[in-house]
């Protein structure tokens, strides 16, 4: 019996860590705008998918005055950064790459990099984040102030039309604004703080504890 058991314990952590070291085929991270959130994308070589919607947010309020500096330097209090890492379904990870790619993520280039979307300025405006990585290669999309397609806010610049159209996939297969409220279900009462995408501008939510 106990040499049963050990051979059974050693098979599954033996496939645990086969796993874990198989090889990233391809990986996509999309931030987007109105949450401090990003959803990461994996194709495993093995032909597995894998998702996640990150959200980043600061217990506390957020205070810059120099009497609340010196206070938590005194008191030695930091910060406590939640990091929530909420999984996306496998089919649906699946389908988003296979759109994306579709789509041109692979080929996306930063606004910087094309003169007529350069030309366009913003006033402390959000950035959406393009990651791409796969074993050829690395490249990385920035656009202020890229929202999901509408009647009312089609883009005309060809580049932010490709850029749009990715982040409106992305929309269309993940609700990302009930994830994002199912995690102040999941948090304690009280303050929270993050900075939006642009930097200038920091939103503090106060969580209510909700009736049973």
């Amino acid at each position: 019996m106990k040499t049963i058991f050990a051979l059974t314990f050693f098979f599954i952590v033996n496939s645990s860590l086969t796993f874990s070291q198989i090889s990233k085929k391809r990986v996509y991270e999309i931030s987007v705008i109105e949450q401090p959130q990003k959803v990461e994308l994996i194709e495993y070589e093995n032909g597995q998918f894998e998702g996640n919607v990150i959200t980043k947010i600061t217990k506390g309020k957020y205070r810059s005055g120099w009497l609340n500096r010196s206070w938590r330097n005194l008191w030695n209090i930091e910060r406590k950064n939640i990091i929530d890492k909420n999984s996306i379904e496998k089919n649906v990870v699946k389908k988003l790459m296979t759109e994306l790619k579709e789509s041109g993520i692979e080929s996306i280039k930063d606004c910087s990099e094309d003169e007529e979307c350069n030309d366009q300025r913003f006033l402390d405006s959000g950035i959406v984040l393009f990651k791409v990585k796969t074993i050829e290669f690395e490249i990385v999309g920035g656009f202020e102030e890229i929202y999901p397609l509408n009647k009312d806010n089609k883009e005309e610049i060809k580049l932010r039309i490709k850029a749009q159209n990715l982040i409106t996939i992305l929309y269309e297969n993940i609700d990302l604004k009930q994830r994002y409220s199912d995690l102040f279900k999941r948090l304690p009462r009280g303050y929270y703080h993050y900075y939006q995408s642009s930097g200038h501008l920091i939103v503090t939510i106060k969580n209510r504890k909700r009736k049973k």
